[in-house]
């Protein structure tokens, strides 16, 4: 979507715009003085300066709470202005959203058509019907003196599945191709874990580089699976073109059929008279929990990794 320089843009983290006498003693002898070695310098903080790209022209500016570092809100606007030799010294004016005296920090560069966006906050996604289909609780904390941001957040589907993602933002990287925000995420680790199946869930976690790192490994765990079952990948290809049977084998080594047939009526006379249902044993609602939980796993981290092919 197109934005003008000071437009509104909600993202997954969304976007805001804003514009005494001397006493005398008795005399005595002086004493000797003792040695004594020179106070420690105490130690401060370096005052912000912000990077190059911060100098060029329109950016989003994060409004940053000078004691949590929590990011309240990200605003259009220049070092000139913003910055701590600009017109506000560095600190926003006023109360902005339940935070006042607000600092001031650089948090993303303009793209080259003039669209500005930055991260903060927390969106809740609805479906066609007007009801929440998943909501992401998000976080955008300032670091320093790392002059970086930490951008965290979560999202619940209707499964109960729950995904969480850490991942840290460069200033100066961002849209460094002139196109893509993405470009200043870096470390970016992302944990999956599974609602309940038959007592069953999956856990996995990889660790991207940046968003080009399409190599991470993946690591899932089982931990309802006897004492906890735990499988390693060296990257998602292999992830998805393996996983099934590495599964398979490790119920197979338990003594499990990876391939339970269909439970089916003991009536001879099914026609006659309507049989009662039969329920599969309890190996086999294992199995299949197991199996269904494998599949979900799969299907996410292919989509996280961008491998669209059939699978």
């Amino acid at each position: 979507m197109k934005l003008s320089k000071l437009s509104v843009i909600v993202t997954t983290l969304i976007l805001t715009f804003f514009v005494s006498s001397p006493s005398f003693a008795e005399e005595v002898a002086p004493e000797t003085p003792a040695e004594t070695s020179a106070p420690a310098p105490a130690e401060t903080t370096p005052a912000y300066e912000p990077p190059a790209e911060a100098l060029t022209g329109v950016g989003g500016w994060a409004v940053v709470d000078p004691v949590t570092g929590n990011v309240h809100g990200v605003i259009v606007c220049t070092n000139d202005v913003c910055g701590p030799s600009g017109s506000w010294a560095g600190k926003l004016p006023g109360e902005y959203m339940g935070c006042t005296n607000c600092n001031l920090r650089f948090q993303t560069r303009a793209t080259a058509d003039g669209n500005v966006a930055g991260w903060h906050g927390t969106q809740t996604n609805v479906d066609q019907n007007g009801n929440a289909s998943q909501t992401n609780n998000g976080s955008v904390t300032w670091n320093e003196p790392a002059k970086n941001f930490t951008i965290k957040n979560s999202s619940t589907d209707s499964s109960n599945t729950k995904v969480t993602r850490t991942q840290t933002l460069i200033p100066e990287k961002t849209a460094s191709d002139g196109k893509n925000l993405y470009t200043g995420i870096v470390d970016i680790n992302t944990e999956y874990q599974s609602g309940l199946i038959n007592n069953q869930r999956v856990k996995g976690t990889t660790n991207q580089i940046d968003i080009n790192d399409l190599s991470s490994s993946i690591s899932l765990e089982f931990p309802n699976w006897s004492t906890g079952k735990k499988f390693f990948f060296d990257n998602p290809n292999l992830l998805i073109d393996n996983v099934n049977s590495t599964i398979e084998g490790a119920l197979i080594a338990e003594g499990f059929d990876p391939f339970p047939a269909p439970a089916t009526s003991s009536s001879e006379f099914p026609d006659e008279v309507t049989p009662a249902p039969v329920e599969d044993s309890e190996d086999v609602v294992f199995v299949k929990a197991i199996k269904s939980l494998t599949e979900n796993v799969k299907k996410f981290f292919s989509g996280v990794f961008g491998l669209n092919r059939e699978i």
